[in-house]
């Protein structure tokens, strides 16, 4: 409402500045909407942070590229690249690999120098920067531990051993519990012979045809007469089917995908010579029809 006698009194434009408030609104949208655009824009991102990286590198030591290590997230399947950022060399923080499709896309081409990348990072989700949490567990199985000797299964009695030792008992066996003789890797390595593998292998497929009971078994004993020689390789050479000791050698896995798993099942079945090697809930023997492959 209005006082008598007085005139309302408009705001005053300054004459020196030649912008009117709806065009100065409608040029503070644009400019917003273009920083918006450029902003989702991968390349114009990145040249924000490779700025910003620049002038703060010397006031930054996570973004010391000497201070990171590229690798590989294992808290889950998807296997992400990553960027682990050391202080003291201490891991203190994980970010996403730049240079990997899954963390930053497009990711940077392969041939962007690492020293340029310091502040550049890629996504990460918060089970991939739990990676510190796993890291320093202080629960952290660090060592190998192995069941003390005179201690029996279950009863949770371990003991630290070097990684050497380690390696040798699991290859050459022993008495390393104090129950007695334990076979080795070297003892399971029992059929290294390709021709010998090929021939066993076709005889025993010959048995598993045979449906008479009666004959089947004469055929065992046709195997125990053609593999006299060779009968010292079989877990039992009453029951060829259950093919050489190198089946006694399970590789036996939980969480694994096929890219791994291709390599271990070319370990375990075309070097090692088992047929025994199966994701966790197959039974190990469920296959055990003893194809006794032969190795090239």
């Amino acid at each position: 409402m209005k006082n008598k006698g007085k005139t309302e009194q408009q705001p005053e434009q300054p004459t020196a500045c030649g912008l009117s408030r709806r065009d100065f609104l409608k040029m503070t949208a644009t400019t917003g909407g273009a920083a918006a655009i450029l902003g989702g824009m991968g390349g114009f991102s990145r040249l924000l942070q490779a700025q910003a990286q620049n002038e703060g590198a010397n006031t930054i030591p996570l973004h010391d590229p000497a201070n990171q290590i590229y690798t590989v997230c294992m808290q889950c399947n998807t296997g992400c690249g990553i960027k682990v950022k050391l202080l003291n060399g201490v891991a203190a923080k994980i970010d996403g690999n730049t240079y990997n499709p899954w963390t930053l896309w497009p990711h940077l081409p392969y041939e962007t120098p690492v020293s340029e990348m310091g502040g550049v990072e890629g996504a990460l989700c918060p089970k991939g920067q739990s990676g510190l949490q796993s890291a320093y567990d202080p629960y952290r199985i660090v060592s190998v531990l192995k069941r003390k000797p005179g201690t029996k299964r279950g009863e949770g009695q371990w003991e630290s051993i070097a990684f050497d030792q380690a390696i040798s008992e699991v290859v050459e066996g022993g008495d390393l519990f104090g129950e007695g003789y334990v076979e080795g890797f070297r003892d399971l390595y029992a059929l290294s012979d390709p021709d010998i593998a090929k021939q066993m292998s076709d005889f025993v497929n010959k048995i598993w045809a045979e449906k008479d009971p009666a004959k089947k078994q004469t055929l065992v004993g046709e195997f125990k007469t053609t593999f006299a020689d060779h009968l010292d390789v079989m877990i039992d050479a009453d029951h060829p089917d259950l093919g050489p000791k190198n089946n006694q050698f399970a590789f036996i896995w939980g969480r694994l995908k096929n890219g791994r798993g291709d390599l271990f099942k070319r370990f375990v079945n075309d070097s090692f010579g088992s047929i025994t090697v199966t994701p966790l809930g197959t039974p190990p023997f469920a296959k055990a029809r003893s194809t006794l492959r032969a190795r090239p």
